[in-house]
């Protein structure tokens, strides 16, 4: 007689871990189990991500819908049957740009993106770092203050209050993570184009925090890839990329205009994708977002799997970033009646049972401590604090074009008397929308006050005031 599979699921918090089970009764005969980790989820031989740079508004109402015409499944290659899934991407967001310009994404449309499977990325506060002029270099504070400051509110921002585990490098500029900040910041992955990783995720050579990426903004791809829709896709002429690899486009526009040129490049270029490793091929891909991906591989090596005769467990601990994972069961009989764990997939393949668990542990990272929490939203005007706090900074959101030069001016009351935290200068005739830092943590301690001075200009939208969390 078959058995009857029993479904235990737990997500219970061990010492400094977290572990999800699941049990089934096993079969008269079955032999005893034995589990291993696949490279990829749902099995796949290589992974695919799409980047998305700088937040452009148009990602939630365009990117996605058009990303999703494209499909594979959640069964492994040579499996049938498989639940068709959509092509997602990522959208590489900056924090000064979040909420503070209508030309970009807000925090409900990161959220809607969260929801359609989108990742986030790290694109940097106010992408000001570069490396082709003197000033355009940041020192070592600047940098901290960047990692700590987008993590933070990145985190503030997004479901669950996690920060992104995946970065675009703002211009390219690796000194970004200068002295591990990103690193220190939770950031598993950080991409830009010409990294020197290898795409092999499974080498012990890949260097995450400087992978590449394919350049496929529009006059690159016409110029130095002659138009030709798979330019740069590794494999393109013969079976598609080799297992164990990541492969990553990026752009920073796809044209809305259905018979534009740039979007007819794309939609052959995905097309072929889709029809040759996706659903309407061999089905060897998983599209995911480009942080999930990482996440999945570094979850894979940092899993403990314990298997006995009808239990399987698997514990990550909580400093690595939550994932979903895909096992291979052998041993367990083809009589054995189971079930797909809630918000898993259960395959049988050549006597094998492939399993892929749901999220275990939390989606993303940590924010950096210390944490903080936002005591004043709202205009920039001079206030008294309900009680007094300790102010980590506050973010000015600047939108307009003066008519004259002005400038702008903070200062916290303390019972030393007011102590200036920051200020800027608007040029007249200048265009100014976005966000401005003005930091204390993480380079100094935060500043005990009982309210704030403002000397506003016009062109002041917005100011929030943060604090450290807690008494």
């Amino acid at each position: 007689m078959p058995s009857r599979a029993a479904l235990l699921l737990t997500l219970g918090a061990c010492a400094g871990a977290v572990e999800w089970t699941w049990t089934w009764t096993p079969a008269v005969g079955d032999k005893p189990a034995t589990a291993t980790v696949a490279t990829f989820k749902y099995g796949k031989d290589w992974a695919y991500a799409i980047e998305l740079d700088d937040g452009p508004k148009w990602v939630r109402s365009f990117a996605v819908p058009f990303l999703a015409a494209h499909a594979y499944t959640d069964a492994p290659p040579g499996v049938a049957g498989g639940k068709r899934l959509p092509f997602v991407g990522s959208v590489a967001a900056i924090i000064a740009s979040t909420g503070f310009n209508s030309a970009n994404v807000d925090w409900d449309d990161l959220r809607a993106l969260g929801e359609a499977g989108w990742g986030v990325m790290n694109h940097s506060f106010d992408h000001r770092g570069y490396h082709w002029e003197e000033k355009g270099k940041l020192d070592d504070r600047a940098v901290a203050e960047d990692a700590f400051w987008s993590q933070a509110l990145f985190a503030a921002g997004l479901p669950g209050g996690r920060a992104p585990t995946g970065a675009v490098y703002a211009n390219g500029y690796v000194d970004y993570n200068r002295n591990d900040a990103l690193a220190k910041a939770g950031i598993a992955i950080a991409t830009r184009v010409g990294g020197s990783s290898t795409r092999d995720v499974t080498s012990a050579e890949v260097r995450w925090l400087d992978f590449p990426r394919n350049y496929l903004d529009d006059g690159v791809w016409v110029k130095d890839g002659n138009g030709d829709p798979l330019a740069q896709f590794p494999g393109a002429a013969a079976d598609g990329p080799a297992a164990g690899t990541l492969v990553i486009d990026f752009t920073h526009g796809i044209d809305e205009k259905a018979d534009s040129a740039n979007q007819q490049r794309w939609r052959t270029r995905l097309e072929t994708i889709a029809k040759r490793w996706g659903a309407g091929g061999a089905d060897r891909l998983w599209c995911a977002p480009t942080a999930e991906i990482a996440d999945y591989v570094k979850a894979a090596k940092a899993a403990t799997i314990s298997i006995k005769p009808g239990r399987l467990s698997i514990t990550l601990p909580d400093a690595v970033p939550g994932s979903a994972l895909t096992l291979r069961l052998r041993g367990i009989g083809a009589k054995a009646t189971l079930t797909a764990p809630a918000g898993g997939v259960l395959h049988r393949q050549d006597g094998d049972v492939v399993l892929t668990t749901p999220l275990i542990g939390k989606r993303g990272t940590a924010p950096p401590a210390p944490a903080l929490t936002a005591i004043y939203d709202g205009p920039p005007v001079s206030t008294v604090f309900a009680k007094p706090a300790r102010i980590a900074g506050v973010v000015v959101g600047i939108g307009g074009c003066p008519k004259t030069d002005s400038e702008w001016k903070l200062a916290l009351r303390t019972a030393a008397g007011e102590q200036p935290i920051g200020s800027r200068t608007l040029a007249a005739g200048k265009w100014v929308v976005g966000a401005q830092l003005c930091p204390i943590v993480p380079s100094a301690e935060p500043i005990l006050a009982t309210g704030i001075t403002v000397s506003a200009i016009p062109e002041m939208q917005r100011m929030v005031v943060w604090a450290l969390a807690g008494p």
